[in-house]
């Protein structure tokens, strides 16, 4: 058994897939990678099948785009790893801090280690605003529903933990929603989250930025919807 799990969810990321495997693949850690191929429609399939004769790396693909978080879903199907992290493919968030997430879970620290592109900065610049004021006024209202829980970031990709403990939670989101229904969850059960600060390089729509300020209603609904179930 791996330590360490990294799955890739990937939708049409062929000028940075390449890259991001190659980052990955150069952590000194004890590890299996996952790519999640999401139907691409770009050249990425194609540039995934040099990856395919490296024996870390398994490559699986969805025949049709279920969304970011369908994809990690099935990432996590097939993982092997104690630990499991979660890797964009657009190389926001850099492998490089792989090491320091993982080490409190090693360590015995924590189960649960989110890593925060806000922790002790604020606005980053090159980051859109509306994306900003979402996750701000996400994580004031989690403090709220969870009686301070003191969350910077609960956007963030970088929401590492036990593989036993993902699965455990019955994950049923398929788009930018996933993060919340994790983090609900985890603290739903009184999981201890141990924020760490990430480095962090934001990418701007010219290159492709998916996300949009109307992700903020699906992920909004998730939190009340999974703070207030009776079954979660």
């Amino acid at each position: 058994m791996k330590t360490v799990s990294i799955i890739i969810p990937v939708f049409n990321e062929q000028n940075t897939i390449l890259k991001v495997v190659k980052n990955v693949a150069q952590i000194d850690i004890d590890k299996e990678i996952i790519i999640v191929d999401d139907a691409s429609t770009d050249n990425t399939p194609e540039f995934l099948k040099r990856a395919e004769n490296d024996h870390r790396i398994r490559l699986i693909t969805h025949p049709k785009n279920l969304g970011r978080g369908a994809a990690i879903r099935t990432g996590l199907e097939h993982a092997q790893g104690q630990i499991i992290i979660f890797q964009d493919a657009d190389l926001e968030l850099a492998p490089s801090n792989y090491p320091r997430l993982i080490e409190p879970i090693l360590e015995g620290e924590t189960e649960v280690v989110f890593g925060s592109r806000f922790l002790g900065k604020g606005f980053i610049q090159g980051m859109g605003i509306s994306y900003y004021i979402g996750n701000v006024l996400l994580a004031e209202l989690t403090d709220i529903l969870f009686k301070k829980a003191r969350l910077t970031d609960v956007l963030t990709m970088f929401q590492v933990t036990k593989t036993e403990i993902l699965r455990s939670l019955d994950l049923q989101s398929k788009r930018w929603e996933f993060p919340i229904e994790i983090m609900t969850k985890l603290l739903r059960r009184d999981y201890s989250i141990l924020e760490i600060p990430v480095e962090y390089v934001p990418r701007s729509r010219k290159t492709g930025k998916k996300i949009s300020w109307k992700a903020f209603f699906p992920c909004l609904f998730t939190l009340v919807k999974y703070r207030f179930s009776k079954k979660f």
